[in-house]
């Protein structure tokens, strides 16, 4: 297990043959947008390459994954991982595939270092950003699928450019993206303008819940009968954690919601005072400094009262 920089990370790619490429569960759009990008760049070499079969947990990004997912007989001889930090983000039935991926290219500066050869960029906006430089490396030819699949991933992540984490650079990639052809202004009306009226009873029912236990930290809970009496499905849901953070004079956002199985989606938004990954790490979770998420039992007041005993101990 060794860490590799683009060069090396692009010298494994151009050697390898018959690729399959993981996304982490519930793939979000840097996952998805990722994986598509790494995979339609190495067809667009000679290079067969599929998408571990991973339906994505929201519609949106059904055509970057459902499209190019591998067929049941294929045999890869080289595994590689987007946006995947470790072995508990692998997709049901993949989880076997963990002790062998060759190649990791992440962005999130919790990766375990679980595959044999990590490219990792932990200031980088999105994965997307970095499955774009590999590309570029390996010589490959941007078409506007490619540029599509790539663009979603770093707007998504971003939430529309606008974290702490988006760059120069970011913007760079962004506009190289954008003149690939495709449609960028219905991408982005689809992507983030337009919503259901399940989402906008979600929202207003999650107003509803609002309080801050702690001077600028906010906190929201949504159950899973609140969930079905909105109507709501899962597309829904997409980055209803920014709601959080709305509130003047907030500097940390809590979200839980409980999911169909009666567990909790915990996520946690900072403005960069508190590290939300190290924070969430209390309850098995991880990511980013700004944002971070994890996947536990409940009930939600042990979960609440555990991260904000976790936010108090780092500031």
């Amino acid at each position: 297990m060794y860490t590799v920089d683009l060069a090396g990370a692009a010298g494994l790619l151009a050697a390898a043959e018959d690729v399959l490429i993981i996304t982490h569960i519930r793939p979000d759009g840097d996952a998805a947008g990722s994986g598509c990008g790494l995979c339609l760049g190495l067809r667009a070499l000679g290079k067969r390459a599929y998408l571990a079969a991973n339906p994505p947990s929201m519609a949106r990004y059904e055509p970057y994954m459902t499209p190019y997912f591998a067929p049941a007989d294929f045999a890869p001889r080289f595994v590689a991982a987007v946006d995947t930090p470790g072995p508990g983000q692998f997709p049901t039935g993949w989880e076997h595939l963990a002790e062998r991926t060759d190649l990791a290219v992440d962005h999130h500066g919790t990766n375990s270092g679980y595959a044999r050869a990590t490219y990792l960029e932990a200031d980088s906006a999105a994965t997307g950003e970095l499955v774009y430089l590999l590309l570029k490396k390996l010589g490959v030819t941007l078409t506007a699928k490619m540029g599509e699949a790539l663009y979603a991933a770093l707007a998504t992540d971003t939430n529309c450019f606008r974290t702490p984490g988006t760059t120069g650079r970011t913007l760079t990639i962004a506009g190289a993206l954008r003149d690939t052809g495709f449609d960028g202004a219905g991408l982005t009306k689809r992507l983030f303008e337009t919503k259901t009226p399940a989402r906008l009873r979600l929202e207003a029912a999650l107003y509803q819940t609002m309080r801050f236990p702690r001077p600028g930290v906010c906190v929201m809970v949504l159950d899973g009968g609140t969930v079905a009496a909105c109507g709501a499905a899962e597309d829904d849901m997409d980055k209803l954690s920014l709601l959080t953070t709305v509130p003047a004079g907030t500097w940390a956002g809590l979200l839980l919601r409980q999911l169909p199985d009666g567990t909790w989606k915990v996520s946690l938004r900072t403005d960069g005072r508190v590290h939300a990954g190290q924070a969430l790490r209390v309850i098995g979770g991880g990511g980013h400094a700004d944002a971070a998420g994890a996947v536990t039992d409940g009930p939600p007041e042990r979960i609440e009262a555990a991260v904000l005993r976790a936010l108090e101990d780092t500031l």
